[in-house]
């Protein structure tokens, strides 16, 4: 038994040390190469426009025939093309939403500071069939849930584009006295 054991030892020697012999006359016959130094930066996609924080609207007495317009200018600074969408969100109010009357019209050539329209020029391109320019025109309540997409996809590095939003309210008896807070954001992707 003890020289089976003894055995048994001597073989599992004489084979780890083939076995180390193999790797070290093996990795004499090795060769590499590598490529370094590679490195990565993820695009950038960044919206700013030209309200500087401030509200767009904050109108009280609307009438009928009294439709009050701004102009907002949306700039794209990221290094990757996107596509610009403009969400409405109403976010609280009485009920105004139903009867107030809302045009989004997209254009150029506005002069004076946020939120004049002073120059504003609605583009030629009838986007909709609702009139040069005008990428909505509707009630508050029914603005797209998932916003409007602007009809210029992929926009560059710095390109700017101006919207004018409109609002008039609805010559409706229900309208009197409601009220709605509404916020506007642009979305890049």
């Amino acid at each position: 038994m003890r020289s089976r054991g003894l055995r048994a030892i001597l073989i599992v020697g004489l084979v780890l040390a083939g076995l180390s012999l193999a790797n070290t006359a093996w990795s004499a016959f090795r060769g590499g190469t590598a490529n370094s130094g590679n490195q990565y930066a993820a695009g950038s996609v960044i919206l700013t426009d030209n309200s500087g924080g401030q509200t767009m609207f904050t109108v009280t007495a609307l009438r009928p025939g009294v439709a009050p317009s701004r102009c907002i200018r949306v700039t794209y600074e990221g290094t990757l093309p996107s596509t610009i969408k403009m969400v409405g969100a109403t976010t609280g109010g009485t009920g105004l939403e139903n009867y107030l009357m809302l045009s989004v019209t997209r254009g150029s050539g506005v002069t004076g500071s946020f939120p004049g329209c002073t120059g504003f020029t609605p583009d030629a391109t009838d986007y909709n069939s609702l009139g040069p320019g005008v990428l909505y025109s509707g009630t508050v309540a029914t603005y797209p849930a998932a916003g409007l997409t602007d009809p210029k996809l992929n926009w560059a590095t710095n390109e700017a584009h101006w919207y004018q939003l409109s609002v008039d309210v609805l010559d409706s008896a229900a309208a009197l006295g409601q009220t709605v807070t509404h916020t506007f954001s642009w979305d890049a992707r």
